[in-house]
């Protein structure tokens, strides 16, 4: 690092590369939410024909409890609903499975961005730390010709009288 000059206030060379990096992992967020979302609606819906077809069962449960079976039809055609609730919510945990491998590659894509900015902030405190303890030996010094100069001037002065 170049000494900067005394007194010269502490500029980062990288901030531009901090600040795209910032907006990078921002914009990563914000397309996890979405998968998120999008992963949490598809697991909704899964629930929702799960709950459907375990009602639409318990019914045709009901109807072979109550005994003697008047309309036989009826009962193959809940039969055939229950096959197509099934088939839907094979459908639907296909698309939850999908949306969970969207949502941990975003997942993953986010992690890599965090860790991208991580590293940039990291050099940046790096080079304050840096800056800081020029400044600090910038200042010792001065310090230092300041007591030097007083030292002699004294000395000067002792030999006068």
């Amino acid at each position: 690092m170049a000494k900067p000059k005394p007194g010269k206030k502490f500029k980062y060379g990288l901030q531009s590369v901090l600040k795209v990096r910032a907006i990078k992992e921002k914009k990563e967020q914000e397309k996890f939410a979405e998968k998120k979302r999008s992963y949490m609606t598809e697991k909704e819906r899964e629930e929702a024909i799960e709950e459907n077809k375990r009602a639409k069962e318990g019914e045709l449960r009901g109807v072979f409890k109550k005994g003697p079976i008047s309309n036989f039809e009826k009962v193959l055609q809940r039969k055939a609903h229950l096959e197509v609730l099934k088939d839907d919510l094979d459908k639907q945990v296909e698309r939850v499975i999908e949306a969970s491998k969207l949502l941990e590659e975003q997942r993953a894509q986010l992690i890599e961005s965090m860790k991208d900015k991580k590293v940039i902030e990291k050099h940046k405190e790096k080079k304050l730390d840096e800056y800081k303890k020029i400044m600090l030996d910038l200042e010792t010094k001065f310090l230092d010709e300041i007591a030097t100069e007083r030292f002699k001037h004294e000395k000067d002065e002792r030999k006068k009288d």
